[in-house]
């Protein structure tokens, strides 16, 4: 079963994990700024944003719950939160755009609320 069975990002770390001017990181049963994860896989690009972009609205359709944050009228990050993969396993797609359309997706699987969620991409390290 793969850890982001049924999401389009899948189909984006599948495709990019070892293409040029990518990098991907795949952690599993880890323990990242305190939060305990069953999974962490992200993957940073340069020129892929026009391909990955589909990939992520695919998948924002199918959210239970959407942060974003825009800027100049464009979404320049956010997290969505999907349907969990079973009980206490919530599944969550966070990215964030940078310029000349480079940028990061991230996938974490774990028990993390939504506010665990926040705290852990937005606090102080």
């Amino acid at each position: 079963m793969s850890a982001q069975q049924k999401l389009q990002i899948e189909q984006v770390f599948d495709r990019f994990a070892r293409a040029k001017n990518c990098k991907m990181v795949l952690l599993r049963h880890t323990t990242l700024r305190g939060f305990q994860l069953d999974v962490y896989k992200s993957l940073t690009y340069k020129n892929l944003a026009p391909v990955i972009e589909p990939y992520l609205k695919a998948d924002r359709k199918q959210a239970k719950k959407i942060k974003e944050v825009i800027e100049d009228g464009r979404v320049i990050s956010g997290y969505y939160m999907m349907t969990p993969l079973k009980e206490g396993v919530n599944r969550y797609i966070l990215f964030g755009k940078g310029n000349k359309n480079s940028g990061t997706v991230i996938y974490i699987e774990g028990a993390l609320t939504p506010d665990e969620i926040m705290k852990m991409c937005y606090s102080q390290r």
